[in-house]
């Protein structure tokens, strides 16, 4: 029986790879654009809610990891600066200039991808006809979890053009990736965990030696500034008695890895399950693309 799980995996490779070429040539436009280093945060709320007023609570039912504070300075001074409008009650919206920055910034991303020719393109078309029926069967399957992230993205993502092949990818497969997303967060949530409790706790469980503070903030501090925060998430995890800490390093305890691996198990219970409107034919053909696809992203970073 096919493992769904590999299939994931490599497309997820997929992902990272392609970042490889679109994230550094944002970040070289938004340089020449004189945006500052926090740009991300307004620009990917102007890609996700569109034309709608968002508030920094929404915009964390997607990005729960970091502090609200930090997210709404970042707002606020994209308002500041022309980018957003505030409409009162802590609520923004995207102004004409802000859209504009959020396009260039995609289409930096998507032209970085333009020499890429990693698998032939019926077979890419094919891989799509799998992300449409995948993406279909999550938007059918009731809740639990949420629907928020993926439905934003579909609505969303498909409104800033693609030009390529590979641009519909990172397209269609961003919406895939939410409801993983969606799933993850509400597999974690029931536990009263903060975001970024959470995230600091995943770093821990994604690596195998005691990690230092120090280690940590290189990671995450992007997302909440202050590294008292992770001090205090550690020393939270560690009176639930998930972390301890020896010579300065923190690690999971056995209930710690416990709890996580639970957490991963129900976060695939959530995401598989609409993976079920494929055959077993149809998913050893997914998973033969998407092994082609990474193979080839592989071979062209290697030239």
């Amino acid at each position: 029986m096919m493992n769904i799980n590999s299939i994931w995996v490599a497309l997820e490779e997929s992902w990272d790879l392609l970042g490889e070429y679109g994230y550094p040539a944002m970040d070289k436009a938004a340089d020449e654009l004189m945006l500052s280093p926090d740009y991300f945060t307004w620009v990917a709320a102007i890609w996700l809610f569109g034309s709608t007023n968002f508030t920094t609570a929404d915009f964390m039912r997607m990005f729960p990891y970091g502090l609200a504070s930090v997210n709404e300075e970042r707002f606020a001074s994209a308002a500041q600066k022309g980018y957003l409008i505030s409409n009162g009650k802590n609520s923004y919206t995207h102004t004409e200039e802000g859209l504009t920055m959020a396009k260039k910034l995609w289409r930096a991303a998507g032209d970085s991808l333009a020499d890429l020719e990693p698998i032939p393109s019926d077979n890419l078309q094919r891989l799509f006809g799998y992300f449409d029926r995948l993406i279909e069967a999550m938007l059918a399957t009731p809740e639990p979890p949420s629907h928020f992230y993926i439905v934003h993205k579909r609505d969303n993502y498909g409104r800033l053009g693609t030009e390529r092949p590979l641009e519909d990818f990172v397209a269609s497969f961003g919406v895939l990736s939410a409801y993983r997303d969606d799933s993850h967060i509400e597999a974690w949530q029931a536990f009263g965990v903060e975001g970024h409790a959470w995230d600091i706790f995943s770093r821990l469980w994604q690596n195998p030696s005691p990690v230092s503070v120090d280690q940590l903030f290189e990671k995450v501090g992007y997302r909440i500034v202050h590294v008292e925060v992770i001090v205090q998430d550690l020393q939270s995890l560690s009176e639930r008695g998930w972390v301890e800490s020896k010579d300065g390093a923190y690690q999971l305890t056995a209930e710690g890895k416990r709890i996580r691996e639970d957490a991963e198990v129900l976060t695939d219970k959530y995401f598989f399950a609409p993976w079920n409107c494929l055959s077993e034919s149809e998913l050893e053909d997914l998973f033969s693309l998407s092994t082609e696809l990474r193979y080839g992203l592989k071979k062209s970073e290697g030239k």
